[in-house]
């Protein structure tokens, strides 16, 4: 999935979720907050939004912390 718009598309879709380690849940990307992204210094291939860091706010439990993205199919 090197275009991004296939990753914008399954986000859309749902099939985008961060991890909330206070819930020990995952979270669709799109129930979160999301309040920056951090990007991977050490990745320099053709698909940098897989290896970002999403600083978001979980709506269920009110924290703020950082998660790497996963799809699920």
């Amino acid at each position: 999935m090197s275009n991004p718009g296939e990753f914008l598309q399954a986000a859309a879709q749902g099939k985008i979720w961060l991890y909330c380690q206070e819930c020990g849940q995952a979270k669709n990307f799109n129930d979160v907050e999301h309040l920056n992204c951090i990007e991977n210094e050490s990745y320099w291939g053709n698909e940098p939004w897989w290896h970002d860091t999403r600083v978001f706010k979980c709506k269920d439990c009110g924290t703020e912390q950082g998660s790497k993205i996963e799809f699920v199919p």
